[in-house]
């Protein structure tokens, strides 16, 4: 079924009731400003790569109907735990916490690219996580992948360490590139799928940017309810077909440049 679109939802008890022709709408939060991954555009509705991808499986389950709705990621996992979304899309990554409170469907809906942002002059020079040691690097948040990529490679390579610091978070991604570009640090470890590449164009910003140092699957995560159960199978033999036809590669063009599929292992 077409998949329906609001700015915000109530969510709530409605996400368990049926239409006169027996779909079930489907309740689905993503972040309203999450470019290009959930955003937004010009029109007032939204947009981006996994949007499409859930308008994308929407078509193909005839028994749902998806209202995606915009929110903030905090609200979002808050609402996904009390049931009063069935699903959400952040661009998350599969961890033993998540596996064990949601439901997660069987394939993944792409891929978060950890890449490296060095300044242009340490193009040869910074091209992996090894370069890293002695060099200045963007402090990272202590509690995210960046850090978690950043102590496990300082804990397997003991005589080739990274100096990072941590800090809190909250410093757009567009001013720690600019750093990067002013040469006031050598690198900014960061995922790919934050819109980095439209932030260097339009900010005319002469950046390196290095092949993937880390690939992590990302998924929707259900609501961990029986009646969520038959819908969390229908999602994922629904990507795993849209993933053979084509269509991922499709939109992974359009809103990343590239087609991330091709570091499926």
């Amino acid at each position: 079924m077409g998949a329906f679109l609001a700015g915000c939802g109530s969510g709530g008890e409605e996400n368990a009731t049926a239409s006169e022709d027996g779909t079930r709408t489907v309740e689905v939060a993503v972040p309203s400003s999450s470019k290009p991954l959930s955003y937004t555009g010009d029109d007032g509705e939204l947009t981006g790569y996994e949007v499409e991808i859930l308008k994308e499986v929407d078509e193909k389950l005839e028994d749902y109907e998806f209202n995606i709705q915009g929110t903030s990621d905090s609200a979002a996992e808050i609402g996904l735990d009390t049931g009063q979304y069935d699903m959400i899309a952040q661009g998350l990554i599969l961890s033993e916490e998540r596996e064990e409170s949601y439901l997660v469907p069987s394939e993944h809906n792409g891929f978060s690219l950890m890449k490296i942002f060095a300044t242009a002059s340490m193009e040869g020079e910074i091209e992996s996580l090894d370069d890293l040691a002695g060099k200045k690097v963007v402090p990272v948040t202590p509690t995210g992948g960046v850090f978690n990529l950043l102590t496990a490679y300082n804990e397997e390579h003991p005589d080739n360490q990274i100096d990072f610091k941590t800090s809190d978070g909250g410093i757009p991604t567009s001013d720690r590139l600019k750093e990067v570009d002013a040469g006031t640090y050598d690198a900014f470890v960061n995922p790919s799928n934050l819109g980095q590449g439209e932030i260097i164009e339009q900010g005319g910003l002469d950046i390196h940017i290095t092949e993937p140092v880390e690939v992590n699957p990302t998924y929707f995560m259900i609501h961990d309810s029986e009646e969520n159960v038959e819908l969390n199978e229908q999602v994922g033999e629904a990507l795993a077909e849209l993933k053979d036809e084509g269509v991922l590669s499709d939109i992974s063009n359009e809103f990343y440049g590239e087609d991330i599929f091709q570091y499926e292992e």
